[in-house]
C-alpha cells in the first residue's frame, strides 16, 4: 500500500513530471473530497522488569515511516510503561489534480483536526491503489490520510461482483515487507457496496514491526470512491528490550464530493 518511490518511479506514474516539480500548485483541483474524520490514538511502551521516572516523557514514536506525535504523558508501575492518547475530531481534504493514462491519480491531501493538522502532501494513486510520495515527507501523512488515499484508486474495486460473500485479496507484499488486506461484500444497496475489511502488515527489519486493521467500508461504485469507513489499528514494534504498541481507532465520512454536486 505505501510506496515512497524514488522520483524515477514518480514521475513515471504522472506522467513524466518529478513530483512537485513543474506543477502549478495553483491549478484548479479536477475534483475534491471532504471526509469528516474521528480519531482515537493510545500509544504505549512496555519494558520488562523496567520502572517509569513520574511525568517522564515518552520517545516519538515511528510507524513506518510516520512519526507519531506525543501527547499527554502517562506512568504505570511495575514493568516500565509510558504512554500517550489523542482523542480529535476534524477533517481530510482530497484534491485530485490530475488523472492519468494508465487509470492512476495524482492528489494533494491534507488533515485539519487539533492536535493532528498534516499539510498538503502530494501522493500519486496507482490505479490499484499504492501510493507514492516524496519519502521525505513520509511523516507528514497521517494513518487515515494513507486509508482514504489508497481506497481512492481508481481500479480499487475493479471488476469485482457485488453478490454478498464475495471475497478477494489484494497482496502488495515486496522488499521485506507483509501487506495483505482482505475485503468481503456484506451487504449491497444500488451502488454502495459495505465490505468487512482486514489488513496485516510485517516488516523484517532489526527492530521489526507488525500492523493488524480491522473494520468496515462503504464504497459507491459510481462514483468510484468510499463514502465512509470505520477501523481499529494495532501497530506493534520492538525497541531494543521495549515493546512500543500503538492502538487507533477511526472513522471516516464523505461529507462533500464537487463531482456529486456537479450531476
Amino acid at each position: 500500500m505505501l510506496r515512497p518511490g524514488p522520483a524515477v518511479a514518480l514521475a513515471a506514474l504522472v506522467g513524466g513530471a518529478p513530483l512537485g516539480a513543474g506543477a502549478p500548485e495553483a491549478a484548479r483541483p479536477l475534483r475534491t473530497l471532504t471526509y469528516a474524520v474521528d480519531v482515537k490514538i493510545v500509544s504505549s511502551i512496555d519494558t520488562p522488569g523496567g520502572t517509569v521516572a513520574a511525568g517522564g516523557t515518552r520517545p516519538v514514536v515511528v510507524v513506518k515511516g510516520r512519526v507519531m506525535g506525543q501527547n499527554r504523558p502517562v506512568t504505570g508501575s511495575g514493568d516500565q510503561r509510558s504512554g500517550a492518547s489523542l482523542a480529535t475530531r476534524g477533517s481530510i481534504t482530497v484534491e485530485v489534480l490530475r488523472a492519468t493514462d494508465d487509470a492512476g491519480l495524482v492528489v494533494d491531501v491534507a488533515e485539519d483536526a487539533v492536535d493532528r493538522v498534516r499539510p498538503k502532501v502530494r501522493v500519486a494513486i496507482a490505479s490499484d491503489g499504492a501510493l507514492y510520495y516524496d519519502p521525505t515527507k513520509a511523516a507528514m501523512l497521517s494513518e487515515e490520510e494513507i486509508a482514504v488515499t489508497h481506497w481512492l484508486g481508481r481500479g480499487f474495486y475493479g471488476d469485482h461482483p457485488t453478490t454478498v460473500g464475495t471475497s478477494w485479496v489484494v497482496d502488495q507484499s515486496g522488499n521485506g515487507h507483509t501487506d495483505v488486506e482482505r475485503y468481503e461484500v456484506k451487504a449491497s444497496e444500488a451502488n454502495h457496496i459495505t465490505l468487512g475489511y482486514a489488513l496485516e502488515q510485517r516488516v523484517t527489519l532489526a527492530t521489526g514491526y507488525e500492523g493488524t486493521r480491522e473494520g468496515s467500508l462503504v464504497y459507491d461504485i459510481a462514483m468510484v470512491v468510499p463514502i465512509k469507513a470505520s477501523f481499529e489499528s494495532v501497530a506493534r514494534r520492538q525497541m531494543g528490550e521495549s515493546y512500543d504498541t500503538l492502538r487507533t481507532s477511526v472513522q471516516l465520512t464523505l461529507t462533500t464530493d464537487t463531482f456529486a454536486t456537479r450531476r
